[in-house]
């Protein structure tokens, strides 16, 4: 399981606790047909939309302009933005009035990249006025995902390219404890409405942030600014000297004691939370379950039809396996033997940049830098995960990777297919080098995001210079465990399933190890719907795949395939099948 790059969230920014966190046609003719120019009326309309959402908070705005004054951004956010219960209830009539000034718009008289953003953005605010009817479900404070995890990486990759930057950095800091305030006042009003995660759950969410003040966390984030603070060409020695100071204090008067607070609010919490962690347990929890699906994957399946292509899925998946296994047992050992023949991410990432050619539609990619989790995050963070650049300054990507002991440094080559080529890295530079209108990189679509670079990842075997068998049954496996935790997570969020219904499906497929179902158990829990951006949204991209087989007949290529899904950008499937026929009609693919 990897955990995505800091991808952009349009809900709730107005007030809410989640931040707003991004060619070649070898099988088709080179006469394209005549695109529909913009309508500037619908464009200056969404344009208007992109500088007031990415003006939500200052962490939202660095990490997606470098220079906000070239897009007519001259009023900068001061920090995180506060807010209630009260606020996040309001947001409904804002995004409804969005969606009538959206909806005055004559869809027709759009060109076809602006049709593809009014219906995403359409989907988005009806989600969101979805949302309404679950505000007492929001949650911004999983163990893994949630901001108090993630602070300290954001903090630690925050731009500081002048003054103004430096001064936006540190409204963070000093907002930090009114921030993480409004938080634990949403889980005391969760607490009253029934709504709280789980009782393990919030004690995994308070051992994370214990971590982090007891160990050294907090050491991490001085020496990553003091490095940061030495390059400034803009400042003084004396200036340099004084803004560590500060910093200093900041990070002891501000950002230490709005953890320890966090700690105290969350330990409060943790007696009147429920024994089960599951969403159904709680009033109302199954129907926000199914809704959470929806927006979290970005299909239109419902949740037994999700189930259904899993189970699909797991038994031909399951089937060639034994069908490999009993053709020739010696495969299963020879498979991995590809591991020794990298021995680093950058040595890794270089072959996987050549290798993806072939496949992949061509781009001029951007410099990247792989750096180690912080020890005192290791045990909170996921294996992996990528931090996007600014969409104004796109050439320098970080890939973060967890070397705790509890992951597996064997999976480092598809770790780094996910998380690089042809996986998130890549996909978000071909986006980047499409210039699409501002507003779409804003825009959350984690099952095509995750679904992407988990299709990324299991194609990636094939480049690792094993035979065909062995690739397979390294694809098939990777596809039987996805299957696996994303039909528990369904089990348990929309069926109540306990351990023992977890056991009951995995024992059958291998040897897990005697505490395996409570760690599964553990992970959904902490994390609902989580694994199914990864799960349905590799099968919804598969089904896809076919929809394009079917339609273009001898003249489908996966290359050709590869560059639709890309040029489409991230939206729902849907849409993208919607939409699969006029774009091959556009570029001359099909009459």
């Amino acid at each position: 399981m990897h955990k995505t790059k800091l991808w952009r969230h349009f809900a709730r920014t107005i007030a809410g606790p989640a931040l707003v966190l991004s060619l070649i046609l070898t099988a088709c003719s080179p006469v394209r047909q005549v695109k529909q120019a913009e309508n500037q009326e619908f464009a200056q309309f969404a344009d208007e939309l992109f500088t007031s959402l990415v003006s939500s908070d200052s962490l939202t705005l660095n990490y997606t302009l470098a220079s906000p004054e070239k897009y007519g951004i001259q009023k900068l956010p001061q920090g995180f933005s506060s807010f209630s219960y009260e606020d996040m209830c309001a947001e409904t009539s804002v995004y409804e009035n969005l969606l009538a000034s959206l909806e005055q718009y004559d869809k027709n008289s759009l060109s076809f990249e602006q049709q593809i953003l009014y219906d995403c953005l359409r989907e988005k605010l009806e989600l969101d006025i979805q949302q309404g009817n679950y505000t007492a479900f929001t949650e911004s404070l999983g163990p893994t995902t949630g901001i108090q995890a993630q602070l300290p990486v954001l903090l630690a990759e925050f731009c500081i390219g002048d003054r103004s930057d430096l001064e936006q950095y540190f409204s963070l800091l000093e907002t930090v404890p009114a921030y993480f305030d409004s938080l634990l006042t949403l889980e005391e009003k969760k607490a009253e409405l029934g709504t709280l995660p789980g009782r393990d759950t919030l004690q995994h969410i308070r051992e994370q942030c214990q971590e982090f003040v007891s160990t050294e966390g907090v050491l991490m984030m001085s020496q990553s600014f003091e490095n940061r603070v030495q390059s400034l060409s803009f400042l003084s020695a004396e200036e340099k000297k004084e803004t560590l100071s500060r910093h200093e204090l900041c990070i002891t008067q501000k950002v230490l004691p709005a953890y320890q607070e966090l700690i105290r609010g969350i330990e409060s919490l943790i007696p009147r939370a429920g024994t089960e962690g599951s969403l159904s347990a709680r009033p109302g929890g199954t129907a926000y379950y199914k809704h959470l699906l929806r927006s979290v994957t970005g299909s239109g399946l419902s949740m037994e039809e999700m189930e259904h292509i899993m189970e699909d899925a797991l038994k031909k998946s399951s089937q060639t396996l034994l069908t490999y296994a009993a053709k020739d047992p010696s495969l299963f050992r020879s498979c991995q033997n590809y591991i020794s023949r990298f021995s680093s991410a950058e040595q890794i990432l270089k072959h996987l940049t050549g290798a993806i050619s072939g496949d992949f539609p061509e781009i001029q990619g951007g410099s990247y830098e792989v750096k180690s989790v912080d020890e005192s995050l290791e045990n909170f963070l996921s294996p992996a995960f990528y931090l996007t650049p600014p969409i104004d300054a796109p050439d320098n990507h970080v890939i973060y990777i967890n070397n705790a002991d509890k992951f597996d440094p064997s999976s480092l080559f598809n770790t780094l297919a996910h998380e690089g080529y042809p996986g998130h890295l890549y996909q978000t530079s071909y986006m980047y080098e499409k210039k699409m209108p501002p507003l779409r990189y804003l825009l959350n679509y984690g099952g095509y995001t995750e679904g992407w670079a988990t299709y990324a990842e299991i194609l990636s075997y094939r480049y690792t210079g094993i035979t065909e068998e062995e690739a397979a049954i390294l694809q098939n496996n990777t596809t039987v465990s996805l299957c696996l935790y994303g039909l528990c997570d369904i089990g348990v969020h929309g069926h109540g399933w306990d351990e023992n219904k977890i056991n009951d499906l995995i024992s059958p497929y291998g040897s897990w190890g005697s505490q395996a179902a409570e760690r599964i158990y553990a992970a959904v829990t902490d994390e609902p719907a989580s694994y199914l951006k990864y799960t349905v949204g590799y099968l919804e991209i598969l089904r896809l795949k076919e929809q394009m087989r079917q339609l273009l007949a001898d003249s489908f290529s996966e290359k050709l395939f590869h560059t639709f899904f890309l040029d489409m950008g991230p939206c729902s499937f849907p849409t993208l099948s919607d939409n699969m026929e006029k774009w091959c009609r556009q570029n001359g693919c099909i009459s």
